[in-house]
């Protein structure tokens, strides 16, 4: 299998024009480290390729898209970003209860070329999606209580500008470390192309006042997300390092375990606070480059002890109505969301080989600014 994982065979595999070659550098290191770091067992080594298959299958028609037609510039986001494990899923299907808003749902993202125009095309995308979270969930049975995943929920735009091969979503999969220090500080202008082309496509079914994005990435490309998107709004979720690093160690561990024959959880611990203190450093300096009318910051505390007050918060601050029908919305499946609780996700520092002191030491800047 392993022999199968290179770059001439997946691009033969395709055979399809795939336009820029931005995504050959990325996608050669990615390869690589699959073929000479990964340790992958036999279902990661079928899964992943898939995966990649799938990918660059998607890009070949949505090039093909561009080329066929002029595609005009997609609808200003809302963008939900922060730490990763701060919120941001449960903020994201909270604001999605509002009617104004589109999110790039699961199933859209997953299977979204040619677009479905009908009802019975829609409902084939939705179980096949459906099909594949069950065969996420047979690899890591406690998914759910990490990342709950629906084919009709919105989801990250990591498995957006995955399309070009620039996606942490990759680096959770498996061991790739030289593909990871790659996506660490490489420049994302590329990416940010491909995700403008990919929701400026969906709009043609289906074109929003304003589509609403979330991936906790962001934090780390803001330059690239303004030139491509320079009248987006921004809700940054704060959340303390010492709680976000181990609950996004454990989400990488747990997937890595399904898909490989050796796990070493102290080296995932040491590279998520390194790969992610790197990100905030980079989001500090960066912050200011957004107008402050731009921005609203949520305290993960203050979202879980009560999200409503911060949706009028947030509304007001961006000069929107929250209307009584959307509060209700937002209300119901903040509701449900209570009684259908998944078992929680259990994790330490510890069992990462970190320390509260280690972690506070990487993040002493961004701690005292939010005052975490």
């Amino acid at each position: 299998m392993k022999a199968l994982l290179t770059l001439d065979s997946v691009l033969k595999t395709i055979n399809q024009p795939l336009g820029e070659e931005d995504f050959l550098e990325p996608l050669e290191l990615f390869l690589n480290d699959l073929k000479n770091e990964a340790s992958l067992n036999t279902f990661g080594s079928i899964g992943i390729r898939q995966n990649i298959i799938n990918k660059l299958q998607t890009r070949a028609k949505l090039y093909a898209l561009v080329n066929q037609e002029s595609l005009p510039p997609p609808s200003m986001p809302l963008v939900i970003t922060g730490l990763p494990r701060s919120g941001t899923t449960f903020l994201l299907d909270l604001l999605h209860c509002d009617t104004r808003y589109r999110g790039p749902l699961a199933w859209e993202i997953f299977y979204p070329l040619p677009l479905a125009t009908t009802k019975k095309q829609t409902r084939a995308r939705i179980r096949r999606t459906n099909f594949d979270f069950r065969m996420i969930k047979v690899v890591v049975p406690n998914f759910d209580s990490i990342h709950p995943l629906h084919a009709e929920h919105p989801e990250e735009c990591q498995l957006i500008t995955s399309l070009d091969l620039r996606s942490i979503h990759f680096a959770y999969m498996a061991r790739v470390p030289n593909y990871e220090n790659y996506i660490k500080t490489c420049n994302f202008s590329s990416a940010m192309l491909w995700h403008s082309r990919f929701l400026s496509a969906l709009e043609r079914n289906n074109k929003p006042d304003t589509w609403l994005l979330k991936d906790p990435w962001h934090i780390q490309h803001i330059p690239e997300f303004l030139s491509a998107y320079p009248k987006a709004c921004f809700v940054f979720t704060h959340r303390n390092p010492i709680e976000a690093i181990p609950s996004i160690s454990s989400l990488s561990a747990g997937i890595r375990f399904g898909l490989s024959n050796h796990v070493d959880k102290n080296e995932i611990g040491l590279n998520s606070v390194s790969f992610w203190s790197h990100a905030m450093e980079k989001y500090l300096m960066d912050r200011s480059q957004i107008p402050e009318n731009q921005i609203f910051d949520i305290n993960f505390t203050d979202l879980v002890s009560d999200p409503m007050r911060q949706m009028r918060l947030m509304y007001s601050h961006f000069g929107l109505e929250l209307t009584e029908e959307n509060q209700d919305h937002m209300d119901r499946f903040f509701t449900e969301s209570v009684t259908n609780k998944t078992p929680p996700h259990k994790y330490t520092l510890e069992e990462f080989g970190l320390t509260e002191k280690q972690v506070r030491e990487r993040f002493k800047e961004y701690i005292t600014e939010f005052d975490l």
